[in-house]
């Protein structure tokens, strides 16, 4: 990535768009600055730590870079402005940090940096790994550095306002935790150039800088932000329903009209975004001393998690609260006690935040599959952070099965695959010594399955299908042998996973056995673009053979689909991986989709195992009857189902643009298509995706008596087929119209 692009910070904050831009080098001209922590921070337990650092410009002009980090992460200001925070996640070997031009915030004569620096300890992030609390600024060049190095010329202070309001739930929980914030005890101002830091502490040196692919007894191993700076944009409810004698004006939720809350009342708000978003709400208050401020972050369904912050205003004036971490919600209930005194709300918004991505992308068709386009969609930007968070609410984890689709439906929307090419190699990075990986990554844990192992091969084939980077699959392609050669340990001759296989985490041996199988035939193909023929004959001639005896063992002669064990149900996710890995003969494709497609689907059928589903139709070419598969999804939308509000949703906007508009990929890079709609019973489809060369491309197709006509334009330098009904024609470059 460029470097223009790594110290890019977007801000839409008050309406105002600031982007800052430096165009020198991506690494400093020297490392030389230092770790810092304070004499009393604990290294490792939870807590809060402002740090500053006063220093005088008279006679510099231009950029004013600097590359910043934490442990666990900061938000920095400049002269009272909030212009950064950080660091994206990653594991101690690859601990990032970003590159800022702080420039267009300084001014003459004295300045002020300043970071909040968070340290959750305990109650840190699933995904949060940690060496121990610190401070890290470098400056890009000898002159930066001179000034603004973090060392001993720094100060700070322990803010011990802040401390943990524990999560409530009866389920897994890997987010943040939620603030208990005394207001009384807060240093208020603190971040601005007039503040008085003269009975702060003097920070102490805790180390030095050790850069990815040194050894260091630090071991925390510094590299450059691999993916876009995060944007935040200032946005407002759109609904407030109140609970109480006190009722809010017509103008509040524009923060225009205050409201206030006499003394010794008590009020609920509920605070709707209109929809589910992730970001840092902004509360503004004055007055009510002692009062007790409860605010309930509700995703947009019923869920058994319950993550609140607590406020205790000191009666000041014009206080803001800002959460330590992402906050995740639809909804926001404000549960207000007033005590002696009346509380003032001048203003309650939200920083949406997520990473810094334009969606190009359109769909139109019909009003139900419109409105399932859009949900999904926004559901997919929401969750691209720093990482393809999975359940932006409850997690924040990254799983390299869901990211694989995740990361596709990005890629569509935006040409942007950072984010995806980002996942694949954190999960190689996550490798155990055995030579699988691990399900979720970054992650302090050690969750590991065969199925996901398998299923990372299938994604660096997919991530290939959009961008052809042969140096990116030569460096992975050792991961991959590493996986099949372990499924073979541990397979009979047959390839069905033995009792005793690790990991296998009661996966059933069939479902195991055909994942299997299809990674070999993908395999095979990643070899071949790794120029490695010799690997790439033996993965095809293995599948070819095991194909053979599964199909004797796993197909279901009566319902003309595949178990997922010897004895048990048909199993349509099974199935598909079955026609995925071509161990379906040729003649009874058609039946079997036709099969698949027909067969109830199981109470338990994920998402996930319905992305396979649509990818079998979609590459077999059967797609008739397939758009009834959307149906049940727009019942989980309208009914608020838990399962929607996952990455996993995102396969709606791939099937959307993959089946029912027909563009998919028919070369490594996408250099080549294939359009085939499936429209059902529309009588229009209007779809536009962004190729991976950052040029759009789009159908623009009506339906009538079994016949198509329309617009189809490609980047130009891509050509294709055109499919309908059997009937075929040559795409070439631009916009071109159709007709069969």
């Amino acid at each position: 990535m460029k470097y223009w692009q790594r110290c890019k910070l977007l801000l839409v904050l008050s309406g105002l768009t600031l982007s800052l831009h430096a165009e020198t080098s991506s690494s400093p001209a020297r490392w030389d600055a230092s770790w810092i922590s304070l004499p009393s921070a604990d290294r490792a337990g939870y807590g809060v730590y402002l740090f500053r650092k006063q220093f005088d410009l008279t006679n510099y002009s231009g950029p004013f870079v600097i590359h910043c980090s934490a442990d666990n992460g900061y938000r920095l200001y400049v002269n009272g402005k909030f212009v950064a925070m950080g660091p994206a996640k990653s594991d101690l070997s690859n601990w990032y940090y970003e590159t800022i031009d702080i420039g267009p915030f300084l001014k003459y004569g004295v300045n002020t940096l300043a970071a909040e620096v968070v340290n959750f300890g305990e109650f840190k992030p699933r995904s949060q790994f940690s060496h121990a609390t610190g401070l890290l600024v470098q400056g890009n060049t000898a002159k930066e550095a001179a000034i603004i190095n973090t060392g001993t010329t720094w100060k700070g202070m322990e803010d011990a306002s802040v401390t943990v309001w524990p999560v409530s739930t009866s389920g897994f929980y890997g987010a943040y935790p939620g603030d208990s914030i005394i207001s009384q005890y807060k240093f208020w101002g603190w971040e601005q150039p007039g503040y008085d830091d003269s009975k702060w502490e003097k920070a102490v040196v805790t180390g030095p800088v050790a850069l990815q692919g040194n050894s260091s007894q630090n071991w925390r191993l510094l590299a450059p932000r691999e993916v876009n700076a995060l944007m935040m944009e200032k946005r407002r409810f759109v609904q407030l329903k109140e609970n109480g004698e006190v009722k809010p004006s017509g103008r509040f939720l524009e923060g225009v009209q205050p409201l206030t809350i006499p003394a010794k009342q008590k009020i609920s708000l509920l605070f709707d975004a209109g929809e589910q978003t992730a970001g840092f709400p902004e509360l503004l208050i004055s007055g009510g001393l002692d009062a007790n401020i409860n605010l309930t972050y509700l995703p947009d369904y019923t869920g058994v998690t319950t993550l609140q912050d607590y406020i205790r205003p000191d009666g000041a004036s014009r206080r803001t609260f800002i959460p330590t971490g992402y906050r995740t919600f639809r909804y926001i209930q404000v549960d207000i006690a007033t005590n002696k005194a009346p509380l003032t709300i001048h203003d309650y918004c939200y920083q949406d935040t997520r990473n810094l991505l334009t969606d190009r992308s359109a769909f139109a068709a019909s009003p139900g599959l419109d409105t399932l386009w859009k949900a999904a969609r926004h559901l997919a930007l929401a969750g691209a952070q720093d990482n393809l968070y999975e359940d932006t609410y409850t997690e924040q984890l990254q799983y390299i099965s869901s990211a694989r689709i995740h990361g596709q439906a990005i890629a569509a929307f935006t040409g942007d695959l950072q984010l995806f090419r980002q996942a694949i190699w954190l999960a190689d990075q996550s490798r155990i010594p055995e030579g699988l990986i691990r399900d979720r990554y970054p992650s302090d844990d050690r969750v590991v399955s065969v199925s996901s192992s398998l299923q990372w091969i299938g994604a660096l084939q997919d991530y290939l299908m959009w961008k052809a980077d042969r140096q990116f699959a030569k460096q992975l392609y050792p991961g991959v042998k590493q996986v099949i050669g372990w499924y073979e340990k541990y397979a009979d001759a047959n390839g069905i996973a033995n009792a005793n296989m690790p990991y296998r985490n009661e996966a059933p041996a069939g479902t195991c056995a055909y994942q299997y199988l299809l990674a070999l035939r993908q395999a095979a193909q990643i070899a071949g673009f790794c120029e490695q023929p010799s690997d790439s004959a033996g993965y095809t001639k293995t599948a070819d053979r095991l194909r053979e005896t599964l199909y004797q063992q796993l197909f279901n002669q009566d319902k003309g689909l595949f178990t997922s064990a010897s004895g048990r149900e048909v199993s349509r996710y099974v199935t598909a991986l079955a026609v995925l890995a071509q161990a379906v003969p040729p003649k009874q494709i058609k039946s079997v989709i036709q099969h698949m497609l027909a067969e109830k689907p199981a109470p338990d059928e994920t998402l996930y195992e319905k992305y396979f589903i649509g990818r079998a139709v979609m590459e077999s070419g059967f797609t008739e009857q397939s758009m009834n598969e959307l149906q049940p999804i727009q019942a989980m939308l309208e009914q608020h189902h838990p399962a929607f509000f996952r990455s996993g949703a995102s396969m709606v906007n791939l099937w959307l643009l993959g089946i029912t508009a027909g563009i998919q990929p028919a070369s490594y890079g996408y250099r080549t298509v294939l359009i085939a709609p499936e429209p059902g019973n529309l009588s229009a489809v209007q779809a536009t995706m962004v190729h991976p060369d950052g040029n759009t491309m789009g159908v623009d197709l009506q339906f009538r008596n079994n016949r198509v006509k329309g617009k189809v334009n490609l980047p130009f330098g891509v050509t294709g087929k055109f499919r309908w009904r059997g009937k075929e024609i040559t795409l070439h470059g631009g916009p071109q119209e159709v007709s069969l």
